[in-house]
């Protein structure tokens, strides 16, 4: 009896919290996610998975609504929601939660917002860093920096286990279309040549190549 009780509590303890974590929402951000199909009972859901599940899944998590046309900042709510929320986001590992919810308060237009998240996802990878430099020049519109940035992100050669990987990545999924340069070139450097090609354009756009076309 003794554990059947401990353990309904611990249930309603969670439950509580999950409520607790919808009810902190801000009434704006709660209006968002509700015109984007996010209710209080899909929130607590997207805020019990686990990192991979919600970050890292590219059909599941967070992504279905930052792909909705007008939901990127619904989108950002869910991630800003989950790194103050969710029992599964740690800290000291926080992988690139920050870095996408930056990424879609900066196709939503809050460039100041983004900024900031931007900020908080560096890492101890040099390459890593220099592609937050230049995508913050390009919220910043300080195109000198952001080309340095790319300069010097060019000349990070990736490792032969780093290349050998990236071969494999494609001979295990043929049917995904990488950049030219995938396997040779420095993480990201596609990305900022990108930023930098649609300079006068929204990142949205500049981000997906979408000037180009």
């Amino acid at each position: 009896m003794l554990i059947v009780i401990t353990t309904a509590l611990a249930l309603m303890a969670q439950s509580a919290g999950e409520d607790v974590a919808y009810a902190q929402l801000s009434p704006e951000a709660r209006d968002r996610l509700a015109a984007c199909d996010v209710d209080a009972a899909r929130f607590e859901t997207l805020m019990a998975l686990d990192h991979n599940a919600f970050d890292q899944d590219m059909r599941g998590g967070w992504r279905p609504v930052g792909q909705q046309d007008g939901c990127e900042h619904a989108a950002a709510d869910l991630l800003v929601a989950y790194m103050n929320h969710s029992p599964h986001y740690n800290p000291s590992r926080p992988g690139v939660v920050g870095w996408h919810a930056g990424q879609m308060l900066a196709m939503a237009g809050q460039a100041d917002q983004a900024i900031a998240y931007f900020e908080t996802s560096r890492s101890e990878t040099q390459a890593w860093n220099l592609y937050v430099d230049a995508t913050i020049a390009f919220m910043r519109r300080d195109r000198a920096a952001a080309e340095a940035a790319r300069a010097e992100l060019a000349t990070l050669r990736p490792s032969e286990a780093e290349m050998a990987a990236r071969r494999q990545f494609l001979a295990d999924n043929p049917r995904i279309r990488m950049p030219e340069g995938f396997v040779e070139q420095p993480d990201n450097l596609p990305v900022v040549d990108r930023l930098l090609l649609c300079w006068d354009h929204p990142y949205a756009d500049a981000y997906s190549g979408a000037c180009q076309g």
